[in-house]
């Protein structure tokens, strides 16, 4: 007899590549990058030994992205002081070549993964933190976004970036001074509200 039993919808997820990278430089600090790539975007978290670092590293996404060589929808330099509140750092914002604001989009992203009680301040965000309701509800929380969190330790600083599924791999190259870098895919619906909201600060901070 023929097993008839019906199946049900088809959950699996899609297949997750996932790439790590080790390097190291004079002074024996090592790099590691742990990537999981599904979907067509992924929220970055790096972690850097110091500002100066991740604000190069900043730097050299910006160049990158400007050349049109990296699609990167946004990126902003955080800290963490010793008590681990993140505090969001003042960098020269541009618009993408998606028109829009880096800081904007960013900052969203910021106001998704980290809860409210590790923000240094609210009003760092802007009118962004208003906004991000839609994203984060759409958002798996959780142990990704907890994975996520925690690449940024007291004392350390960091970049936090939402870039396309493509770049992710030339993001990681560009950034080998990264002690820790973890990405986590995002799923259209949630990207779209992610940048939904920064247009939306843009639009309110150009007023």
């Amino acid at each position: 007899m023929t097993d008839e039993t019906p199946k049900g919808p088809e959950t699996a997820e899609e297949p997750v590549d996932v790439v790590a990278v080790v390097a190291g430089d004079e002074s024996g600090i090592q790099a590691e990058a742990a990537v999981a790539v599904q979907g067509d975007s992924a929220i970055i978290v790096a972690q850097f030994a110091d500002m100066d670092t991740a604000k190069l590293a900043y730097e050299a996404l910006l160049d990158a992205e400007m050349k049109r060589a990296i699609d990167i929808d946004g990126v902003l330099v955080v800290n963490a002081d010793y008590q681990g509140k993140i505090h969001v750092q003042k960098m020269t914002d541009h618009t993408t070549r998606n028109g829009f604001l880096w800081g904007a989009v960013a900052g969203v992203v910021v106001g998704i993964i980290f809860p409210p009680s590790v923000l240094a301040s609210a009003a760092t965000l802007g009118v962004v933190g208003a906004l991000a309701g839609k994203a984060g509800n759409l958002f798996k929380r959780g142990a990704v976004a907890s994975e996520l969190t925690e690449v940024i330790k007291p004392g350390t600083s960091g970049i936090v970036a939402l870039v396309s599924l493509t770049a992710v791999d030339a993001v990681k190259e560009t950034i080998p001074q990264a002690t820790e870098v973890k990405a986590v895919p995002v799923d259209d619906e949630t990207a779209v509200a992610v940048k939904e909201a920064a247009k939306a600060a843009g639009d309110t901070t150009a007023q």
